[in-house]
């Protein structure tokens, strides 16, 4: 008989998505990598491919919400991936800014709903600013190919807002204090979460993995599970999923493709990323792992089987470290939630 916990592991889910923001995705993907193709900047569709990740915060909101969001958003992008790209100066300050970004980002994406993707991708961008070795004098630069990719997301989703059909979604105001009352706990989640990314920016860093930024991307992709057994779904199913997507990466890169048809796969790639993460995540990681892996050959050239073995490690560990602080977390604030139950009620009983 089938366990319920497996069959709950392979679950294909029928997710309500709309295809308005695959398009998006493609579409944006597709613009920025022809930035750097057409121009002969490679740098352009390395960085500017971080900077649409601002398109994937995409909802079908009132124009004026939307924008703010996702200008916003790609701020935020922006300036993690600066900090991060600045701690490499100082190395010893990069797990502390890697942390910081994840505290602000996990306060405010859960305080403000946004649920999923949430931090992840703040995280993502600064982890892997803090895993480069750009000069000073061309750090600014870089980040104007980031601002390139996060306009162009913005531009897209606003595009796209015109042809939506899907009722947008209104937003209720609410202050921040009671924002922070309806969820007491989320001061203390996120302490935990930014306690883990810096001790996976430290473990990394020892480690001396070439990529190190896997480990704490793969780390940070666990924690964005939302119970402890939904973690442990993605813990295995991401384990495996790299698995299969190394096989695939591993014919792909040694095709002998131009770096124009490279750039198709790698807009094919991501899109069909994003249309299977909310149904199966292992089957989306199938295709994760070759475009990061053709991403990174693009630019920098990197001996294959020198990445497959080092995104392997970094994930395994990664994938682990994150079910184990995940487990940590929940029981901790099962506990603070406990005691803060009984404070309340013991309180009130001797009002």
């Amino acid at each position: 008989m089938e366990h319920p916990f497996f069959r709950e592991l392979i679950h294909y889910n029928q997710a309500k998505d709309s295809y308005i923001r695959l398009i998006g995705a493609g579409l944006s993907m597709l613009s920025v990598l022809f930035i750097g193709y057409f121009t002969d900047q490679l740098a352009i569709a390395s960085f500017g491919s971080l900077g649409i990740f601002t398109f994937l915060y995409y909802q079908p909101l009132p124009l004026k919400q939307l924008l703010i969001r996702l200008s916003l958003i790609g701020t935020f992008l922006t300036v993690g991936n600066l900090v991060g790209m600045l701690s490499t100066h100082w190395h010893w300050t990069a797990p502390l800014f890697v942390a910081l970004v994840g505290l602000i980002g996990r306060l405010f994406f859960r305080l403000y709903g946004i649920a999923k993707p949430g931090a992840f991708f703040i995280v993502m961008v600064s982890a892997m600013g803090a895993s480069t070795q750009i000069p000073l004098h061309r750090i600014p630069v870089m980040s104007v190919y980031f601002l390139i990719g996060v306009s162009i997301a913005v531009a897209v989703g606003v595009l796209l807002h015109f042809f939506d059909k899907r009722t947008p979604l209104i937003e209720p105001k609410r202050s921040l204090k009671e924002r922070l009352n309806d969820d007491p706990a989320v001061i203390i989640d996120s302490l935990f979460y930014s306690s883990v990314l810096f001790f996976a920016v430290y473990l990394s860093m020892g480690l001396q993995l070439k990529n190190p930024y896997w480990l704490v991307v793969s780390c940070a992709a666990i924690l964005q599970g939302d119970n402890l057994r939904a973690m442990m779904h993605r813990n295995i199913q991401r384990i495996f999923g790299t698995m299969v997507g190394l096989v695939i990466a591993a014919g792909l890169l040694n095709l002998p493709l131009t770096v124009f048809q490279t750039l198709l796969v790698i807009t094919a790639l991501f899109v069909t990323v994003e249309f299977f993460v909310k149904r199966n995540y292992a089957i989306a990681q199938f295709f994760t792992t070759p475009m990061a892996l053709m991403l990174s050959m693009l630019v920098r050239q990197q001996y294959l089987y020198s990445l497959i073995q080092y995104r392997f490690l970094g994930i395994v560990l990664g994938s682990l470290l994150g079910l184990a602080a995940a487990w940590v977390m929940t029981t901790g604030l099962k506990f603070y939630n406990q005691k803060f139950d009984l404070h309340e009620n013991f309180d009130k009983e001797t009002e």
